[in-house]
């Protein structure tokens, strides 16, 4: 991102989405005033390319770079890595604002740092729920929502245009497991005050039903738990303290232990711990070694992994890899998250995998083991009768979500200009009359290598996909360094091209085609003419000998070692 962009109009409040418009994850949304500037979440986007060794993908931070010193701080919604995860490479970036969290999300923002070796990079100024933060610019008030992480917040942003609402993720829960209903009375007095923007979370727009309430999960988990009759292995998002809580409530009363499997697993039970939850937690908690010390039928295991990640505590788990716990006749699996897409046939293999070792298996296709966080159309069309804004920006959504949120904003009263469908790098400029986009920035987002962030181009990228698809050859040869003569070679290695049958023949007929271009070039040597340049020709010769043998034209990398 290089372009530059046209200077901030007088009087204009600026928006900018670097992530979530267009796509689930990597929420970043930049809201620039005068000399000022707020970044509202800062996350990750987990790849779908781990293939290529890209693990996952962050907002380009080159407009807010360029801006740091108008950066008077990061406002987080709630402790989701895709609105927590990009800040440790914001901060390696050089964007040093104070971040603004709730307790329990401080305490994961504070771990994420400390990972990355910035503990002491930045200052992280904790909020309570309700409370106001106070920039020059922005007045900004934290209100309860509901969501599948305690302590989510919505925005009431107030600002010299007028206010603007952003709901966060968010859904409409009447009975949560922990803290408070949504606050709707919030919602309808800003609407009846007057809301010239809300950007409202459009995940769930396509159901038509009300999500279920936690409440519900309670009712079943206890149903369930009570009928098994022997170890229970339950597996959720790592981050979902409430689930875990209803866990241990029903530990309690069933007078049952409870172990925990994976790292993140237990360290946020740990962070809940400290932040006020999981208060009966440490009366039924034991570690994972002193599960052969009781009976089976009174254990239950919480474990990470729910996404069938590979190396995960429920992978390991379910392939029979798993130092410390096995599953068997009579076992209760239960899978209480949803499938993220992508990863429908890497958990489609671990339960398969489950079921071969004799447990019973609940996942989401088959129990209403899981409720999501995200709130349906109903409730979409609750918040925006709430909030009556005159503006509607959809987010945190793919683009088919962004449409149907904003048709349903133009069915609830907004007017059809006025529900604008914005995407990633999209520079929109907000007026008490206007909404208008004065400019575009592309490529936002930035490639990540492992978790020492290292930045990947994308021509690395595409030469890791050739890699894959199409294979690799060597060819080597050995050259007297002053006479420039063949001293010996070729030899051709070649890796992921053709099955093992196939390879004896394809490497013999390759070297004959080095063999060729080897002659042409000793006879030009002793002929003392111009050279060909012999690592180029034999690449181009030996990408025409396979392309016309097996249809594929692999990187090809001749060597030629001067002695």
């Amino acid at each position: 991102m290089n372009k530059e962009i046209k200077k901030l109009s007088k009087d204009k409040l600026r928006i900018l989405p670097l992530g979530g418009l267009g796509e689930i994850g990597m929420n970043a949304l930049v809201l620039e005033y005068d000399e000022e500037i707020i970044l509202v979440d800062c996350g990750l986007l987990f790849s779908d390319l781990e293939y290529f060794g890209v693990e996952f993908i962050i907002p380009d931070f080159t407009y807010l770079i360029e801006r740091k010193d108008k950066i008077k701080g990061i406002v987080i919604t709630h402790g989701h890595e895709d609105h927590i995860g990009a800040i440790p490479f914001a901060l390696k970036a050089g964007i040093h604002a104070p971040i603004y969290a709730s307790p329990f999300t401080s305490l994961l923002i504070q771990e994420r740092l400390r990972d990355h070796g910035l503990a002491d990079r930045t200052e992280i100024k904790t909020f309570q729920v309700g409370d106001l933060i106070k920039f020059k610019h922005f007045k900004i008030k934290t209100v309860s929502v509901n969501h599948s992480i305690v302590e989510s917040v919505a925005l009431f942003i107030d600002t010299p245009v007028g206010k603007v609402v952003h709901t966060g993720d968010f859904k409409v829960d009447p009975t949560p497991f922990y803290g408070k209903q949504l606050e709707k009375k919030i919602f309808e007095e800003a609407g009846k005050n007057g809301v010239l923007l809300l950007l409202s979370d459009s995940t769930n727009v396509e159901r038509e039903q009300h999500s279920i309430s936690e409440s519900y999960i309670y009712k079943k988990f206890s149903e369930l738990f009570d009928d098994a009759k022997g170890l229970i292995l339950v597996s959720m998002f790592a981050s979902n303290i409430g689930r875990m809580g209803q866990v241990f409530d029903l530990a309690k009363k069933l007078k049952k232990k409870v172990a925990v499997a994976g790292r993140s697993m237990d360290q946020n039970i740990k962070h809940a711990i400290e932040a006020g939850y999981l208060k009966t937690a440490s009366k039924s908690l034991i570690a994972l070694d002193d599960l052969n010390s009781y009976n089976r039928d009174k254990m239950i295991v919480l474990s990470s992994g729910s996404q069938a990640e590979i190396g995960s505590a429920l992978f390991r788990i379910g392939i029979g890899e798993h130092r410390q716990l096995s599953v068997g006749e009579g076992d209760l699996v239960i899978l209480s998250s949803r499938y993220i897409p992508g990863n429908e046939k890497a958990i489609g293999r671990m339960i398969n995998s489950f079921f071969k070792q004799g447990a019973e298996v609940l996942y989401e296709a088959i129990e209403d083991i899981h409720v999501s966080g995200h709130a349906t159309a109903p409730e979409l069309k609750q918040m925006l009768k709430w909030v009556r804004p005159k503006f509607f920006i959809p987010v945190h959504g793919e683009y088919r979500h962004l449409v149907h949120h904003a048709r349903l904003a133009q069915s609830c009263g907004v007017d059809s200009q006025n529900a604008f469908i914005a995407i990633n790098g999209d520079v929109l400029e907000l007026t008490e009359n206007s909404l208008e986009k004065v400019d575009h920035l592309e490529d936002t987002r930035v490639l990540i290598e492992g978790r020492a962030g290292n930045d990947i181009s994308r021509l690395v990228l595409k030469d890791r996909r050739q890699l894959g698809e199409k294979g690799v050859v060597f060819s080597l040869l050995v050259r007297n360094q002053k006479s420039q003569e063949i001293l010996s070679g070729p030899e051709i290695i070649s890796r992921g091209l053709v099955h093992e049958n196939q390879e004896g023949w394809l490497v013999e007929e390759a070297k004959k085609q080095v063999i060729r271009v080897v002659k042409e070039y000793e006879s030009q040597l002793h002929q003392n003419v111009q050279l060909i340049d012999l690592q180029e020709t034999i690449r181009l010769e030996l990408r025409r000998f396979f392309n016309k043998n097996i249809g594929k034209k692999p990187i090809v990398l001749p060597i030629i070692l001067d002695l």
